[in-house]
């Protein structure tokens, strides 16, 4: 059930690939996977697979994170989604492993760019 980042960024390059970042906007905001979406895990799972449905529909790919292995949201957001029929796996490493791998990034906690004055 769980991918590696590889296989992450292999996927990412298939336009019906979705990456979704599941935990709260607020943290999706301070820093996410790069062209990743949010969809926040609410407590009710269904209303969370309806909020993914509307906005995406049934027939994507899903690929879900959150922070790191030791957090088991991603682990509910897919069985969430499985439950209804959606294709859906976990990329449990999350954040902590894509930030230490260096891959691309977004969002307000990224270090802002060296200015060079000539």
């Amino acid at each position: 059930m769980s991918i590696s980042k590889e296989a992450v960024v292999e996927k990412m390059k298939d336009s019906h690939v979705v990456v979704l970042n599941v935990l709260p906007e607020s943290d999706f905001q301070k820093l996410h996977i790069r062209g990743s979406r949010n969809i926040p895990l609410t407590p009710d799972q269904g209303t969370f697979a309806d909020a993914v449905e509307k906005q995406f529909g049934k027939e994507r790919h899903f690929i879900l994170y959150g922070a790191n292995v030791s957090s088991p949201i991603a682990v509910m957001a897919v069985e969430a989604l499985q439950k209804r029929g959606f294709k859906a796996e976990a990329y449990l490493s999350g954040l902590k492993d894509w930030k230490e791998a260096g891959l691309p990034m977004d969002g307000t906690k990224m270090p802002k760019p060296l200015r060079v004055s000539g």
